[in-house]
């Protein structure tokens, strides 16, 4: 281990010292059961600052958390990029630069817009090929300037995981009125079913989503969330958020937080969508979740649960938990709203809330019936989550103080990252920023998962191991 020791500064991409860093992960101290905290912290190389990003995504058979980055500072200044983990040894082992590259984040936070990129990101293997697609925004005719006019509407790109060839360039407007694609492609979902990756347009001046082929990088059908198109069911989305494969029906689901015009005061209440798997893409069922259950209102994350759950991360006080056959309450979360992404894993059987305000991992056991669990203090803007199930360790980005403008300090300013230290025994530097990683014992309750968990094997008893 003496060997793997470094100053941050001088921190490169991890390729060797695993077996260590396996080593320094295991013998990390336990807190609290049930209770979650972070243990450990994910440096990137070359001190370079983690300013904003996205969605996460862990694939558990290529050992990979995957991080849409659309703004971290280096020595050569500001990039987007796509960070890759190996979440065997948390490091970061490559940062994925697309050709053309990544818009990057037109604004620094605590700023926002809707045509950075990359956005939403995720995995997809198949036999030999592990490629990573992640959802870009435009390019205007003046970087970052959107009245300039548009000089290349938004795209998804597929990079190839193992070399970081750019495999494909993916446009999903096309230009015509109502799929223009002048703003971000954001959150995608893949289903393995059909061979299809939906992602959304969430923009409501675009507001539409565009099923691709996974194997043929070709737009298959697009539907629009304008009110007229029949296939959307007449909705008029006022934004697009999280969507999701569900295995038990093989169909899509897909978050639409509000309804009616963006102007509208108050704006209508969000609803849930199935989706047909196959062409011609369509609305099943619409589940009207913000009407049915107003402390939720709207929903942003989503995750696909045990049993029939569908697991909704709302924008209103709670956090839902709804029958996928049915879109009835399963069960209400009081406390948990407020999130954006959120993740089921099924190593321990808990979904994870990521609340970037005031900075909370919220933490339910699925059950059944779900529960609330203790909550776990992050940092302001840290909105993204994955979890690992076979380590069952959760992950969120927690963005560098240095890494907004003014530099947050005082009593908003991040504690996180150095609160923890990196598997070279480094403590995490709260200026630049972290991923930081989030444990808990396990109690009796989360064998119910155990067989999807090899971190369960052996240690739970056979009648609630499944195999």
């Amino acid at each position: 281990m003496l060997k793997c020791m470094q100053h941050l500064a001088g921190l490169k991409f991890a390729t060797t010292c695993l077996a260590g860093a396996l080593v320094a992960i295991a013998t990390t101290p336990s807190v609290a059961d049930e209770q979650f905290a972070a243990t450990a912290v994910v440096q990137l190389p070359d001190a370079q600052i983690l300013s904003a990003f996205d969605i996460s995504f862990v694939d558990p058979k290529s050992h990979s958390l995957v991080v849409a980055a659309s703004r971290v500072v280096g020595s050569g200044g500001a990039f987007g990029t796509v960070i890759i983990v190996d979440t065997q040894a948390n490091v970061v082992t490559k940062e994925l630069q697309s050709t053309p590259p990544f818009v990057g984040d037109c604004t620094i936070p605590p700023a926002r817009n809707t045509y950075s990129g990359p956005n939403g990101v995720m995995i997809i293997e198949k036999g030999s090929n592990t490629d990573v697609w992640a959802g870009d925004g435009p390019v205007f005719n003046t970087p970052c300037v959107p009245t300039s006019g548009l000089k290349t509407p938004n795209t998804v790109k597929v990079l190839d995981l193992k070399t970081g060839a750019t495999k494909a360039v993916i446009p999903t407007g096309n230009g015509m009125a109502g799929t223009v694609g002048q703003r971000r492609a954001d959150e995608l979902c893949y289903n393995p079913v059909s061979d299809v990756v939906l992602i959304a347009n969430d923009d409501p001046l675009d507001n539409f989503i565009t099923f691709i082929g996974e194997d043929s990088y070709k737009v298959l059908q697009r539907i629009r969330f304008d009110g007229t198109d029949p296939n959307g069911n007449n909705i008029l989305a006022n934004g697009i958020e999280q969507c999701q494969f569900n295995p038990r029906d093989g169909k899509f689901y897909i978050n639409i937080p509000l309804t009616g015009p963006a102007t509208a005061t108050p704006p209508g209440p969000g609803v849930v969508l199935r989706i047909s798997e196959r062409a011609p893409f369509h609305v099943e069922a619409v589940f009207p979740v913000g009407m049915n259950y107003p402390t939720c209102g709207g929903a942003a994350g989503m995750s696909i649960g045990p049993d029939h759950q569908i697991g909704l991360a709302c924008g209103g006080a709670d956090a839902l938990i709804i029958d996928d056959r049915t879109g009835n309450k399963i069960q209400l979360l009081t406390g948990l709203g407020g999130a954006d992404e959120m993740w089921y894993n099924s190593g321990n059987n808990h979904y994870f809330f990521g609340i970037s305000t005031p900075g909370t991992l919220g933490v339910a056991d699925a059950g059944p019936p779900p529960s609330l669990d203790p909550s776990a203090k992050t940092a302001a803007g840290s909105h993204s989550v994955a979890a690992d199930p076979r380590r069952n360790q959760v992950y969120l980005p927690i963005r560098g103080n240095n890494g907004t403008t003014p530099p947050t300090t005082g009593a908003g300013a991040g504690t996180i990252c150095s609160a923890a230290k990196d598997v070279f025994g480094n403590a995490g530097s709260d200026a630049l920023g972290c991923i930081a990683v989030y444990t808990a014992p396990s109690d009796g309750d989360d064998c119910r998962a155990g067989g999807n968990s090899a971190f369960f094997r052996g240690r739970c008893p056979p009648a609630t191991a499944k195999r």
